[in-house]
């Protein structure tokens, strides 16, 4: 067998939201003031559907902090 490593294991999601608990929360606050506005608004207004666009950031940023803590998490492993 070959010697080295064939892929890292990335750590836990939950822990990797834990070391940015800020940016995830407030992730989780722009989601949330969209989610209600489009309760309240109802599909038949303008404001129901440009909540789409801040939901649909907030889930790719969400997703790009998390890669980018897994990546650095990573490269710090390696120099241990």
């Amino acid at each position: 067998m070959r010697s080295g490593r064939h892929g890292a294991a990335r750590p836990p999601v939950g822990v990797l939201i834990q070391q940015d608990r800020v940016d995830f929360a407030l992730f989780a606050l722009i989601f949330v003031v969209a989610l209600v506005s489009m309760v309240f608004t109802g599909p038949g207004s303008v404001v129901f559907w440009l909540a789409f666009l801040p939901m649909i950031a907030t889930g790719v940023l969400a997703f790009r902090r998390i890669e980018s803590l897994s990546r650095q998490e990573l490269r710090d492993s390696e120099f241990l």
